[in-house]
């Protein structure tokens, strides 16, 4: 069993296409294709984590989208998810903040999971690290990775990641995936 992230996937949302420059003409094949790669990556035992925004503006259900889809979801809850009984049937807990421990190269590590980059996020200066999303490829999103860089040239621990679906291939990853991805090591 494998426990993934991922942040963003905007089902639903045609404008996503050109903001993310996601590698579709139409809603209808993002949508196939998200799923898709979901379903090449995550197999039924797994546990996805999505970290805010699973549709938005879509005429789909939710629910036909998870019922497409392998793993188990759980929904740390974004500006777009919406709070009513169909998202309650797709995800096994739907939440605006977790805190939790994944082994990633044979060491515990705490994870804080928010929709919301936190700079100074609990366990920051310690021994946790943050996964977000939110800021899609943006301004905010250059910004962000700005202030990130500014804190560790400061001497600031900041173990903050943008698990957003454009920055890791349109698919979930896991916490080595992510680090890898970022060229980072385990700091505690």
């Amino acid at each position: 069993m494998k426990t993934l992230f991922v942040a963003d996937m905007h089902f639903g949302h045609a404008n996503a296409i050109r903001f993310d420059s996601r590698p579709w003409d139409t809603v209808e094949e993002m949508d196939m294709g998200l799923i898709r790669r979901w379903n090449q990556k995550v197999r039924p035992e797994d546990h996805v984590y999505v970290l805010g925004d699973f549709a938005f503006k879509n005429k789909t259900s939710v629910k036909e989208y998870a019922e497409q889809m392998n793993g188990t979801m759980h929904l740390i809850r974004g500006n777009h998810d919406k709070r009513n009984e169909e998202y309650q049937q797709c995800f096994s807990e739907i939440l605006d903040y977790l805190e939790l421990t994944v082994e990633a190269r044979g060491v515990p590590c705490r994870l804080i999971l928010s929709h919301y980059f936190m700079p100074f996020y609990n366990g920051a200066k310690f021994d946790s690290f943050m996964l977000h999303g939110h800021t899609h490829i943006s301004q905010d999103s250059v910004i962000e990775e700005q202030f990130k860089e500014n804190l560790r040239s400061q001497g600031i621990r900041c173990e903050a990641y943008n698990v957003g679906c454009m920055w890791q291939n349109f698919e979930p990853q896991t916490f080595e995936e992510i680090l890898d991805r970022q060229g980072r090591e385990i700091v505690l």
